[in-house]
Order: structure tokens, then sequence, then C-alpha cells
């Protein structure tokens, strides 16, 4: 979007929490400054889309349960559009020192890298191999008693 559309959507999404925050008495669990941090507004965004599709839309493919449902997916998140650092005022959360793109380059630089560096291994295959030698013990363990039924018979 661009930024004129994003600030009209973003009015929109204020005005619907104001609402939301007021008919579900949601005073104390939602943060008072949620349109400053990216991820609530992320949060919201998917909670009105589910409201908008629950209450707006096409009611031949809403199950007959569909309010309950989106009522129970808000309690769900709602630990979620909360900001720990927010609670008397806002606090920018701390910089990201780089990406994690950034980060992943990095560790590609490093010297150790045991996942990338040490030799091909999987622990099922250790097991399997456990397995097929106790598989062996077993089948020679019963040939032996059969021999010795066998010999008993005799």
């Amino acid at each position: 979007m661009d930024p004129a559309d994003r600030e009209q959507r973003l009015e929109e999404l204020v005005t619907w929490v104001d609402w939301l925050v007021e008919t579900f008495d949601l005073r104390g669990q939602v943060a008072r400054c949620w349109y400053r941090h990216p991820r609530l507004i992320e949060h919201f965004s998917a909670v009105f889309i589910g409201w908008v599709r629950t209450y707006a839309g096409d009611p031949t493919k809403l199950s007959t349960r569909a309010e309950l449902d989106w009522i129970k997916e808000l309690y769900a998140l709602l630990p979620r559009l909360n900001s720990a650092s927010c609670q008397t005022k806002h606090i920018d959360p701390p910089p990201q020192p780089y990406s994690m793109a950034e980060a992943f380059d990095q560790w590609l630089g490093e010297a150790d890298r045991p996942f990338l560096d040490s030799p091909r291994s999987h622990p099922a295959k250790e097991q399997v191999g456990r397995m097929a030698k106790a598989k062996r013990v077993e089948d020679a363990a019963k040939a032996k008693a059969k021999e010795a039924g066998t010999a008993k018979n005799a």
C-alpha cells in the first residue's frame, strides 16, 4: 500500500479496535499504543479480517458456530495483543542488531559450524542397525531353540 492508503486502513483499524476493546471489555489487556507496534498491527489486522469474514462474509460459507469460533479465536489470541514493555507508556522495542538473513550469512562465515560440517549421520540409521542386530540375535536364539527341540524328539 502507498502511505496514504496505509494511513486510511490504520485509521479504520484503530476505530474497530476501539470498538473491540469497549465491546469485549479488554481495557488493560490491549496495549494502548498497539498501533506503534508492527507485530500488534498484524495481529489486530488478522482478528479484524476474521471478524469481517464472520459477520459480513458469505453466510452460505459460514458454519453455524462461526461467531462463537471467532470469539474463541479472539480470546486465544488475546495474550498476543499486548506489549509487556508498554504497561504505563510506550517503549520502543530494542533494535535488532541485524536481520536473520544477515545473522545466517555471518554464521556461514564462521569456522565452527558443526551442523553443516559434521559427517553425514542420522540417529535413525544407528537405531535401524541396533534393531537389525537384535532381530538377528532373536532369530538365532529361536533357531537354536528349534534345533534343541528337534534333537530331543529324535
